[in-house]
């Protein structure tokens, strides 16, 4: 059986598992298929199992077996030496988005507020260093490819990341320059927004605030973005940051 690499042993290594669950319990077979369904994207969506094995660091006998699994089920599909996406993989993320109730809640919210203000009507929650979106919604003349339900931007940088990064539990004293993140974090908390200008995209802004549920835990971050031209500063601080407020207000009483 092929064997992971370094990286990807020290992740092993480092893993702790639910419950009596022993490291021996990871299975190394189903994180190398996911890991390389992870691998296509906008920018690499054709690959060949060459292409594969340098990406992950795996072996191309390792990358064979993990292909030809998925494309035996129905996940990817060959095009000569190549492999591309099919459709089934969006059964993946339906469990997710259906079950969801932030997902199946906030859609409808992202698309009366885009409606509203012409604008980009975005929710998402924490996954890792990234902000996902698990509902979005845009006017038809601003519709971006690649840019809808399960989109990232990095949380550091977005205003739904920074809302989302200010509501984890404090994590105790830090360097320098976590000191700062933290006072920037706190005003955030303070203020109950954020906003964030040219920092995704030269020109573009944006305001976001936290979504609690019933106990008032946040969960999500909603938030509008739009070029400057088209909704101006003083604009997001007043009638787009108010009715966001008032939405992620009512928002509390039917998230559980």
């Amino acid at each position: 059986m092929g064997r992971l690499n370094e990286q990807h042993a020290e992740a092993r290594r480092q893993r702790q598992l639910s419950g009596d669950a022993s490291r021996a319990d990871f299975s190394e077979a189903l994180a190398r298929g996911l890991a390389v369904l992870a691998e296509f994207g906008a920018e690499r969506r054709r690959m060949t199992q060459a292409d594969l094995a340098r990406r992950l660091g795996l072996s191309r006998a390792t990358v064979r077996r993990a292909v030809l699994t998925l494309e035996h089920l129905g996940y990817l599909t060959a095009d000569g030496r190549t492999y591309e996406l099919t459709p089934r993989v969006l059964g993946l993320a339906e469990g997710y988005l259906s079950s969801n109730t932030v997902s199946t809640v906030v859609q409808p919210v992202c698309d009366r507020i885009s409606r509203h203000f012409k604008a980009l009507c975005s929710a998402a929650v924490l996954d890792g260093a990234d902000a996902v979106m698990v509902a979005r919604s845009a006017p038809q003349s601003l519709l971006m490819v690649h840019s809808g339900v399960g989109y990232r931007v990095p949380a550091q940088i977005s205003a739904l990341g920074k809302v989302l990064l200010a509501h984890l539990p404090p994590s105790g004293a830090g360097s320098l320059e976590e000191g700062r993140k933290n006072e920037v974090f706190e005003e955030i908390r303070r203020v109950g927004h954020c906003y964030v200008a040219n920092d995704v995209e030269s020109g573009f802004h944006s305001i976001a605030v936290p979504i609690q549920r019933w106990d008032g835990r946040v969960v999500a971050a909603l938030n509008v973005g739009g070029t400057m031209d088209q909704l101006p500063a003083a604009d997001m601080f007043g009638r787009v940051l108010e009715a966001l407020q008032q939405n992620a207000e009512e928002l509390q009483r039917q998230i559980v």
